[in-house]
């Protein structure tokens, strides 16, 4: 019984979390069930709002469908687990569940990156799914040391993976390294040079109203993106660049940090549906529809 155990604990890793008083780890349960919850809803409503009228049935909102299905993901497979942990203090993840937490992830931060870069849906799945599903399969070939299995962070990822594993890793680090490459610089440098043509052409046009929209949607857009990719940074140097990255200080920090990337599935709901001007129009003639047909029903009951 003693030896099955063991070997039961071997197909386990341990997750990071927030190390600190009962008050605090209080309130990241209410903040992380929140963000899950809003982020959840609002992109279902915003992917219901789309399908059901035909109205929309348009390449950009194709477009917005396809960042809520990143979104959905990028929540889904990392919030839940990390509340399981806050709530009943077991940080254990199967090996299965962490290889398929890492995958989905890395597909939730790439679509981020390259549905903006190429906007073009079937493209940016595509390579995702080229670059990552290989990845994926080699790292579940690796032998995980026997104990010390705990990942830095709310969630698993490559690099942490192959840390934890024994024997020569150059080649996984190379490949992830082309990965980061491929899917994340590359895409960045990309929609780095769209936001250089979009102020050149503010600056050319004398549309006092383009210029506004323009640049509004700028900065509005490369604020988010700032806060994601420079709260992913900070987790990825955290334990190279700090002396003791195994302080519960750093372990908090790089927590934070990789809750603070999950903001933007709510802010991308924000941006494209209560700023644009036919999704909101639509919604509220739906839901007008809606509530006197709930009203109405919840009358009938009552009579009979």
């Amino acid at each position: 019984l003693m030896e099955a155990m063991e070997n039961s604990n071997k197909t386990f890793i341990l997750l990071g979390t927030f190390e600190t008083s009962y008050g605090v780890r209080a309130l990241a349960v209410s903040l992380l069930l929140l963000t899950f919850v809003v982020t959840v809803t609002a992109n279902l409503l915003v992917m219901v709002i789309v399908a059901v009228s035909t109205d929309l049935h348009k390449p950009m909102y194709a477009f917005v469908c396809n960042l809520v299905v990143a979104d959905l993901i990028g929540c889904s497979v990392s919030l839940p687990q990390q509340l399981h942990i806050l709530l009943t203090g077991d940080n254990r993840i199967p090996r299965s569940s962490c290889t398929a937490q890492m995958f989905w992830i890395n597909v939730f931060i790439c679509m981020e990156c390259l549905t903006l870069a190429l906007l073009a849906i079937l493209t940016a799945w595509g390579l995702v799914t080229a670059a990552l599903a290989p990845l994926t399969i080699l790292v579940t070939s690796l032998t995980l040391k026997g104990d010390g299995r705990q990942m830095p962070g709310i969630f698993c990822d490559y690099s942490g993976f192959v840390r934890l594993s024994v024997g020569d890793t150059r080649v996984y680090e190379t490949y992830i390294l082309a990965v980061v490459v491929t899917l994340y610089a590359l895409p960045l440098c990309v929609i780095g040079h769209t936001y250089a043509r979009i102020i050149i052409e503010c600056k050319r046009t004398r549309s006092s109203d383009f210029k506004h929209k323009a640049v509004h949607t700028l900065l509005t857009h490369f604020f988010l993106l700032s806060v994601f990719f420079g709260s992913l940074l900070i987790a990825v140097l955290v334990p190279r660049l700090v002396r003791d990255s195994q302080s519960v200080q750093a372990r908090n920090i790089r927590c934070v940090a990789e809750f603070v990337s999950f903001i933007l599935p709510i802010a991308n709901v924000s941006i494209y549906f209560f700023r644009t001007k036919e999704l909101r129009k639509v919604a509220k003639s739906r839901l007008k529809k809606m509530i006197p047909k709930a009203f109405s029903n919840l009358r009938l009951r009552k009579a009979h």
